[in-house]
Formats: structure tokens, sequence, C-alpha cells
């Protein structure tokens, strides 16, 4: 009898315990945040109507939410602990199998899809004599739908793609890229804490994409993977608060024999600097280390190779052409890759500046059918230049020489004005 007393007033001493240490944070969160907070968040303005009417603590609620120290933290903790007691969907993404953070299946924005599609269609039509290609990858909740909890309940993406691929027509050439994906399902296609493919899954892409324009594979250099970062942690761990304690390895496809491999100078025509190399790996040091490609999402890049080609493609694309584009470079003079969510200019001011010979779309399924952007950029294509290949053509000609400095000989072009790479990656 009295050990169970003593049982009973040691659970009371521990719950008293723990209220005050619990009571202890409260109050030091609240000294914290009066010192630490972000002071630049504007405090709710002190109103009779405000407080009579409740919106005043609604503010104020929402202020000390923003202002909050360390909510990123305790944010983390709050998933932890959904997870814990079985919780596996958040923020729109699931928490599969093998550490797998999967993204549901969007769904599409039927009204600006609609727009995207018909602008794509006029500028088939405006720029008739350049083949267009249609490229489409699936999300990981469709490659690997396996890896999604048991309840999940999607949208089928297989059939948004069938749609768009009917509504595209015949005047555009779709890429069949789902199927080659899906042979390999059981490989890590998509990053396991990030929306993206891996390389692997890109390579596989540009393995479909090489297929359908009839690219001239004995081109290129074989190939052979590199891992360059283990401890990546992607956009979608970082939005769920799931994905603790699991990191991604980042790889990149580099030559074998790099004797004779082909030079790059990409400019990214935002910034106006220009890197020798098509991967930025101060990136790696970075929060968002997918940037390494590319150097990460930008208006408009260009790429200018030494390929033995005059070939020069137009990209249209989301974050997925990425890690993709580097497999490109052994085929074309000239890649100019657009991301219209970040673009300002039209289609008009593009082709007239380069004499393209392909043009590709390449969006994920979930990026475009939510895309508002295309249309926008797509809307002021130039009739009067519907001559196809003849459409602004570029001042150097079908000659494709590469200038000594490494830069092309283009005219017009940003990077043809000094033509170094003192900007290139350190």
């Amino acid at each position: 009898m009295e050990q169970s007393q003593k049982k009973k007033r040691k659970k009371t001493i521990t719950k008293q315990i723990t209220a005050l240490v619990f009571l202890g944070l409260l109050i030091l969160l609240c000294v914290l945040n009066l010192v630490l907070g972000d002071k630049k968040v504007p405090g709710p303005k002190l109103t009779a109507e405000g407080i009579l009417d409740g919106g005043y603590m609604e503010e104020y609620g929402e202020y000390f939410t923003k202002r909050f120290c360390g909510k990123s933290i305790f944010r983390g903790i709050h998933f932890s602990v959904q997870t814990t007691f079985g919780k596996r969907k958040s923020e729109g993404i699931y928490k599969g199998e093998g550490q797998y953070l999967l993204e549901k299946i969007a769904v599409p924005d039927e009204k600006a899809m609609g727009e995207n599609i018909q602008k794509i269609q006029e500028l088939a039509g405006t720029y008739y004599n350049i083949p267009i290609y249609f490229m489409l990858v699936p999300n990981a909740a469709n490659i690997q739908s396996e890896k999604l909890p048991a309840y999940a309940v999607g949208l089928d993406q297989t059939k948004q793609f069938d749609k768009i691929r009917e509504s595209l027509g015949a005047g555009i050439t779709w890429v069949e890229v789902s199927k080659a994906l899906m042979k390999h399902s059981d490989e890590e296609l998509y990053y396991r804490t990030d929306n993206n493919w891996t390389s692997l899954g890109a390579h596989y892409g540009y393995e479909a994409l090489a297929a359908a324009m009839e690219l001239d594979t004995s081109k290129a250099p074989e190939l052979t993977p590199y891992v360059v970062n283990n401890d990546y942690i992607g956009t979608l761990a970082k939005q769920s608060g799931y994905g603790k304690g699991y990191e991604d390895s980042i790889t990149i496809y580099v030559p074998k024999n790099t004797k004779n491999s082909i030079r790059t100078v990409m400019s990214n025509m935002d910034t106006k600097k220009k890197y020798a190399t098509l991967y930025d790996s101060m990136k790696l040091e970075k929060e968002d280390k997918y940037s390494l490609f590319l150097g990460g999402d930008a208006g408009m890049i260009d790429i200018r190779t030494t390929a033995d080609t005059t070939d020069r493609l137009l990209i249209l694309k989301d974050s997925f052409a990425n890690c993709l584009i580097p497999f490109l470079v052994p085929y074309y003079r000239e890649i100019v890759a657009v991301d219209p969510a970040l673009y300002e200019g039209s289609i008009q001011e593009i082709m007239q500046k380069t004499k393209f010979t392909s043009i590709l779309f390449l969006y994920s399924g979930n990026s475009f059918v939510t895309d508002k952007d295309i249309a926008r950029v797509l809307g002021t294509a130039a009739p009067e230049t519907a001559e196809g290949t003849d459409a602004g053509k570029s001042s150097e000609g079908d000659s494709g020489e590469v200038s000594s400095d490494g830069g092309d000989g283009g005219g017009d072009d940003e990077d043809s004005q000094d033509g170094d790479t003192d900007d290139e990656t350190e």
C-alpha cells in the first residue's frame, strides 16, 4: 500500500515538473521572440472595431506566427509527432514506402491548360517548317504508385496525358517517356525528398527523346555517372516536414574520355554571367542543391557548344529539363532554354534572334497542367515570320563557327560582346 502511494506521488511530481518545464519553455519562447523574432513583420493596428469583432486577435495570431522565432523547427516537430501517430500526408505530399515522399497528382487548371495548348498549336502553325516536340514527364506518384500509402486516392495522370496528347493534334510530335520510365520503375528515377527526377530518370527520358527526334546517338560520347553530393534534402521534405533522417544523392553524367569532349559556354541571360560548364558546383554548398544543374532556374539560358553541327534547339521548360539538357549538348551548336514562369519577353523576340531547327516543350505533368505562363509567352508569335526556319536568322549564318574564346560567333547575342568566361563557376 505504501509502495503504491509512493508511485502515485512520483507520477504527480513528474507531471508537475513536466508542466513547469513546458511553461518555462513557453516563457522562454516569448522572450526569445521579443528579442530575436522577425521585427520586419508589421504588427496589427489596435482599433476598437477590431477588438469588438475579434479581428484584432486573428491578425495578432497571424502576426505572431509570421514573427515566430524557430517556427521551422517546431513545424518539423509537429509533423514528426503526426507521423508517429500514423499521419502520412501533409501539404499534398504523401509519406510513402522506402522513405519516398510523393507529391499528389495535380488537378488541372482546365482554362489555363486549354489556353496553353491553343498557343502551342498556333506556334506550330506559324513556324510550320520547324518540328515541334512535346515531352511530358510523369510524376513519381504515377510511375511509382506502389510506394503510395494504401489509403491514397489520386487522379489518373495517364488519362490526363492521353487527353493532352489528343488535344495537341498531329502537328506536334509527342515524346513517349512514360513507358520508358515504367520499365525502370524499381530504380532511383526520382529523388526521395524532392519533386524532380534524378539524373538517372532524365537519362532514360533523354533516350526516349533521342529516339523521337531521330538524333544520331553515335555522336554522343560514352558517359559514366558520378556522385557529387550525398546530403541533399529537397523541397518535398521541407514543405511537408517529412523526410527527416534521409538525404538524397545527386549524380551527374560525364564523358569517360574527356580528351575530345565538347566544350560549352553557358550564358545566364538574366544575370548576364557566363560559365564554361553546365554545372554550378557552388550550389552544392547552398540549400537548393538541385540548382547545380544549369545554375538553377532562369528566364533564359543560352548554351553555345563546339558540336559538329549547325542545328539549334529552343526548349520551353520547367525544372525537369535542367538535368536532361546536358545530354543534348553533342547534337546542337546552340541550345536556348526558356522558363516561361520567369521569362518576361515574348516568343517573337526569341524567334527573331536565332535560327532554330527544332522546338521542344519539356515539362513535368503536375507543372504543365497548372501552368499559367506558357500562353503569355507564346501569345505574340509573329505571323509575318511564318517562313519557318528562315525566321530570325542568326547573324553568323550557317557556318556555326565558334570563336577562339569559346563563345559562339552569333551577332546579337549577349555573350558575343566580350566572349570570355571570367564569370565562370568557382
